[in-house]
């Protein structure tokens, strides 16, 4: 595996959980006025508008990859649309927050799997040390959420759940099989992919056809999602997995809790209490731990 830079992979790092941490702020917004599974094909649709585009500007040819669009097929349905669907389905019933929280489940399953599939990925002490301050601090952060909030309907933060477990596995398949292929190319192609396995559902399922027309600021919170929280977080994410292996890229799930709940304190009026701040220091020293900015060894 190569190295990049160190710099370039802690920006990478950084820019993934900055663009992904207020996706759950966008969800929230949007699920008031639309289904679940329209968001989800809504955002994969434009996104895969976004990238191709990108593609003909980059003089990218798709048909180059034909031959992996099966792999391209499962990536898509770990990693875009069942993840997506689920995180939206969830947060009709837990705060944003809480959604954000919980995808960072998706360190552990990455972590594991990387660990077992990823013959340069082990466990070392250095990863281990880093996974245990970055879980630490997110169980400073989550656990009094829990006993301070009543969450009645459980099955929202299993779908969560089961969207960060779609994740891991996600992301470590695509850092074995899709290390050679471009960002944009398997982006474009897994987008459409998603597209053409929610079309359907959304149709059966949600009928949107049949519901009244979403308000503007459910709109512009799918237009958000799309821009910011897909295109330009899953560019940065999946550039990290070519460059830093899974494990690395995946720490953005960690740090992404922050940011969604700024994002909640600000716009949702939810409080920042002390157990962020301390569960934040955790996080930040987990970083560390992995970073090769600081460890040399």
């Amino acid at each position: 595996m190569k190295k990049p830079g160190n710099l370039i992979g802690l920006t990478l790092l950084l820019l993934s959980a900055l663009s992904w941490g207020p996706a759950y702020l966008f969800i929230k917004l949007a699920v008031a006025d639309i289904p679940p599974l329209t968001i989800a094909l809504l955002r994969v649709v434009s996104a895969s508008l976004i990238f191709y585009c990108i593609c003909v500007f980059q003089k990218q040819s798709l048909s180059k990859w034909n031959h992996l669009w099966k792999k391209m097929a499962v990536i898509g349905f770990l990693l875009i649309a069942t993840p997506f669907t689920l995180i939206s389905w969830g947060e009709r019933y837990i705060p944003s927050s809480v959604a954000g929280l919980l995808v960072s489940l998706a360190l552990i399953v990455t972590v594991i799997l990387a660990h077992f599939y990823g013959k340069q990925e082990r466990l070392t002490r250095n990863k281990m040390l880093g996974i245990c301050a970055g879980i630490i601090g997110l169980c400073f952060i989550y656990l009094p959420t829990i006993s301070h909030e009543t969450i009645q309907n459980q099955i929202g933060i299993l779908l969560v759940v089961l969207a960060s477990c779609s994740i891991g596995s996600g992301t470590v398949y695509a850092r074995t099989h899709l290390q050679k292929v471009p960002v944009t190319v398997a982006l474009t192609m897994q987008l459409m992919i998603s597209a053409l396995i929610l079309l359907p559902l959304s149709l059966l399922i949600d009928r949107p056809f049949s519901l009244p027309a979403p308000s503007a600021v459910s709109l512009l919170s799918v237009l958000a999602l799309t821009v910011i929280s897909t295109v330009l977080a899953y560019y940065f994410y999946y550039k990290n997995i070519q460059l830093s292996g899974a494990t690395y890229a995946s720490f953005a799930l960690i740090i992404i809790p922050i940011f969604a709940l700024m994002c909640g304190a600000i716009f949702l009026h939810e409080q920042l209490t002390w157990n962020i701040y301390l569960g934040s220091v955790f996080i930040l020293a987990g970083i560390g731990a992995v970073n090769p900015v600081f460890n040399r060894k």
